[in-house]
Parts: C-alpha cells; structure tokens; sequence
C-alpha cells in the first residue's frame, strides 16, 4: 500500500470526524469518530486515545474502537505513562506486547491475539498531551513505522481534537447566550455574555459589541470585554463608520493595522497592544446596527469555522437588541400616550394649564442639559415638567376657574395638588421616577415652601428646576387675575429670588439656557382660538352647565 494513498485516506477519515460548526455532534462522538478512523487508516485490531496527565503519573482512555470488553467507562492504565518515548513526545513501538508489562492494561482491554502495539502522542495544548495507542495482531510493518505518515496522523489527530474541543466551547458559548435570552436577561448582560466568551474563546486582546444609531450618527451604547470603558471615550461614530464600513454589512479584516490606511490612527478604536481586527456588521433594528469586533494582539489566521463562531454569537446578540428595540418602541409609546393623555386630560380641566405645562418642561429640559445633569436625566425631568399640575385634575372646576382671585380655603386645597399629582404618578411605572419632583415642585429653597417645607438640597434638582421654571412661565404668560412680566424683568426677579426662594445654581444654570436660547422663549397666551377648540370638544350640555363652560364665556364674548 502506497504512503500517498494512506495518506489521502487519513484526510478523508479524520475530516469525517470534523463536525461543522453548529452541528449537534459532541466532543465523545468526535474522539470516537476518530479513533474509529484511525484503527481503519492502520488495519488495527483496535485503537485507543488516552489522555496524559500533566504529571505523566497515568494515562486514561476517553474512547476506543475495537475491544472486546466495554470501552464506555474511563479506562486508566498508569503502567503506560513509564514508557520514556511518550514523555518525549516520540512514537513508542512495542514488539512483543504480551512480554511488556507497562501495555498490560492495552491487551486486557484489547483481547487476545495482540501481539505489537503502537503509541503516537501528540500535543493539544501546552498542557495537554494525547496519545494514540493502535492494537495489531500482527508484528508491525514498514508502512505503520513510516515517521511521514505518524507525523500526519499526530497532526490531523491534534487538529481533530481541537476542533472538537472549540466545537464543544461553542456549543457552550451559544447555550449560554440562548438561555440568557430565552430566560430575559437584560440585554446589555447578553452582549457582555458574549463578548467575554468571544475573547477567551478566540484568545483575544479583547471583544467589544458596538452599537451605533445611524440616524443621530451616534454611539448608542457598547458592551467590552478586555478594555477599560474609559479607553474607549475617544472612540468616535466617525471613525467605526469609516474602518468597519458598516452600511455595507460585510466583514473587516485587519491583518496589522499597524500600516493599514484605512485604519485613521493607532490610538484609536482601544488599540491598545492590538495588531488584527475582525469586524462584523449587524443590522438590528431602524436606525441601530452592530458591530462585533476582536482585537488581537499579534497577527491572527483566522480559521473559517472561528469567523463563523463570531458570526454566530453577534447575531444572537442582534437577535436580542432588535427584540429590547423594538419592545422599548413599544413601551416608548405607551409611555408617551400616557404622558398625553394626562395632559390633555388636565387642560380639559384647566385652560391655564394649556401650553405652561409644555413651557416649564422645554425650559426645564434645557435648564438640565446646561447644567450638564445627562439626556436621560433632563428626560425624566421633561416628563415631570409636564406633569407637575397633574393634581389639580382633583380640584374642583370653581376654584380652577378663579386661581387670581381664591379664598383661604381654596388656596389650602390648591396647595395638596403636588401631593395628589405625586399620588397619581406613582403607581405608574414607566413615570414612577419623576412622583417626587412632581410632589416638590412647590418647594422653596430656604424652607417657605410646600408641601413639606424642604429646603436647599433635600428638595430633589428635578423639583427644584422646576420651581424656576414654573415661576419664569407663570410671569412671563398670560394668566387671568395676574399681570405679566418682560422676559428681562423675570429673569431679574429669579435672580433677585436667588438664595432664598430659588437653587442659585439652578436660577443660574437657566438663566444662561435662555441668553444662549432666547428663541425658546414662549410665552403663552389664552387665543380665541385656544377657547373656542375647547367649547368645540365639550358636549352641549357641558357648554351650557359647567363652570369651565361658564369662565369661557366670561372669558370670550359670543360663547
């Protein structure tokens, strides 16, 4: 028989033993399917592939083919380990098997009739040696001694086992993904599953899941594994757009970016220590896309079936975020529509409140923005805006209806709407955070306030913006029963106020939002047109009976 052609048959048997990436096909079935195709490659009685502890004290077998007696459990045979060849990583041939007793454990496994054996260690890892041992029932020949086809064998075996090895991680790795979200996890837990597996797996520098918002050309949000979050502040839309080309949805590959051109610069990207770069696009959801990227710090083959695997694990991560997109599109509607509808339901209640409540909000958001409090911050402080008259769709419509003019008692139930409005918000959990601003928007900074008496910082910053806000609009809009003020002259007032009514910091943190905006600016005025829209949505009755009808029509002649 020919070295090429049992060379050839090598390739077919042990690449039969290669499960593709994803398939079912576990790490026993692989070693078994192995060792099954190298007993044929040599025509032996049996073969056995033994694992070789660190301290070469024993060997154990983790699958066979060919023996008589049951292979399923852990075979260990010490006596094997004494062979010298096998410490030096050297082919072991033993002629007279049934004289030798360190094969003992061999022929008792393999049955009678053995008469040479054959050891091929090869190594898996740094700290892992395998050994095929090959049971023949005849004296060895020339073609099982050929050092070239040994060589091979030990070669492809290792390839073998190691794919098998990373087949099995993978398997793991997806599991563990797919559980996560099957099980609900948040999704920045899934990203940061996967990219700490994708970094131990692929022996990586590190991994990082960007995900960027093509609309507002921003980062939206990053999961790293390997890097320090504060390296990659540098990192701009720009510069992942321009090195991962991610419209176009095709894999990057960096082989050393070190002179690559379309890399901008060595500092970027957290580079740190990096040489390869893999980079592999995601479409998530309008207007979010991914992209996966490992970093290695020393040039990097990389193998179709390790792509693969990243491929893999960043769309389960896709798959995850388009879910998390699209169910906060939802609750992002639902938010919103409960957000207007108290509003609209309180300005059906009080005309006053039409356009202040969005007035004091915008100033509010853009007072928090200038003092540097963060988007999601001046959001929640947006929504509380809104929603700070909330309670007074509790009061009744004649002390609405005459708030320049109220008597002792009605200013004493004016004063429990923050409580109210608090009340109802609460239970509401997508506005359970801003309760507490709208219970203390009343609050004064020096103690004079309601309805507790709070003063300085125990009163919430969203409440005490507010505050500003909300006395800025109430004198700079037309109210009944109160006189209106120029902007100027209001601002002067706050700042008089500073101190003591109001947060100084806050009343100058507005103050500057307003002289860099003054175009926002907008105060509100009760229009005809305003009225009338609202008699229009009252029923006839209505119109006729209830004192809002009756304060329009005192309000506005010809109602």
């Amino acid at each position: 028989m020919s070295e090429s052609f049992e060379y050839n048959r090598l390739l077919q048997h042990t690449a039969n033993a290669d499960p593709p990436l994803g398939h079912s096909i576990d790490f026993q079935e692989s070693l078994q399917n192995l060792v099954s195709a190298v007993a044929d490659i040599f025509d032996a009685k049996a073969c056995m592939i033994c694992r070789l502890d660190p301290l070469k004290t024993e060997t154990r077998v983790l699958a066979a083919a060919g023996l008589e007696k049951s292979a399923e459990k852990i075979i260990e045979m010490p006596e094997t380990a004494d062979i010298p060849q096998l410490r030096r990583h050297q082919p072991a041939f033993i002629e007279n098997a049934a004289a030798d007793i360190r094969v003992s454990g061999l022929l008792t496994a393999a049955g009678e009739n053995i008469c040479s054996v054959m050891g091929l260690p090869f190594s898996v890892a740094e700290d892992m040696t395998m050994v095929l041992w090959l049971c023949f029932d005849r004296a060895l020949s020339g073609e099982e001694t050929n050092p070239r086809l040994q060589r091979a064998v030990c070669t492809q075996s290792a390839a073998t086992v190691k794919n098998a090895i990373q087949q099995t991680r993978y398997l793991e790795t997806f599991r563990k993904i797919s559980a996560a979200i099957h099980q609900g996890e948040q999704t920045a837990d899934i990203l940061k599953t996967i990219v700490e597996n994708i970094q131990e797996i692929m022996e990586a520098r590190g991994c990082i899941y960007w995900i960027v918002d093509t609309n507002s050309c921003a980062i939206h949000m990053k999961a790293t594994s390997g890097f320090q979050m504060e390296n990659l502040s540098q990192v701009s839309y720009e510069t992942l757009e321009e090195v991962f080309e991610f419209h176009d949805e095709k894999d990057i590959y960096f082989e050393d970016v070190r002179g690559d051109p379309r890399i901008p610069s060595t500092t970027t990207l957290g580079k740190q220590m990096v040489t390869s770069i893999l980079g592999i696009p995601f479409p998530i959801a309008e207007p979010y896309r991914g992209i996966l990227a490992v970093y290695f710090s020393r040039p990097r083959p990389l193998l179709k079936s390790e792509i693969e695997f990243v491929r893999a694990s960043g769309r389960q991560g896709a798959i995850a975020l388009h879910k998390a997109f699209r169910y906060d599109e939802k609750m992002l509607k639902a938010f919103r529509e409960t957000i207007e509808g108290l509003v609209l339901a309180l300005e059906a209640k009080d005309m006053c409140t039409h356009g202040h409540s969005l007035n004091v909000a915008n100033y509010a958001h853009m007072t928090a923005l200038e003092m540097d409090l963060g988007e999601k911050e001046a959001d929640t402080i947006y929504h509380a805006g809104l929603l700070h008259d909330i309670g007074k769709i509790a009061m009744d419509d004649t002390i609405l209806a005459n708030l320049g003019n109220l008597m002792p008692g009605d200013m004493e139930t004016i004063k429990k709407h923050p409580v109210i409005g608090a009340r109802i918000i609460a239970p509401l959990s997508s506005l359970a955070n801003v309760a507490d601003l709208i219970r203390s928007h009343h609050e004064r900074y020096n103690g004079t306030g309601y309805p507790e008496g709070l003063t300085g910082e125990a009163i919430p910053l969203g409440a005490r913006i507010i505050a500003v806000t909300d006395s800025f609009d109430a004198m700079t809009s037309q109210r009944p029963g109160t006189q209106t003020v120029g902007v100027k002259k209001a601002m002067s007032l706050l700042l008089e106020q500073a101190g003591t009514t109001f947060d100084p910091e806050v009343v100058r943190g507005f103050v500057r939002a307003i002289e860099k905006n003054p175009e926002a600016v907008a105060p509100f005025t009760l229009t005809e047109d305003y009225l009338r829209q609202h008699v229009r949505t009252c029923t006839k009755s209505e119109k006729q009976g209830s004192p809002l009808a009756r304060m329009l029509k005192k309000c506005v002649p010809g109602f």
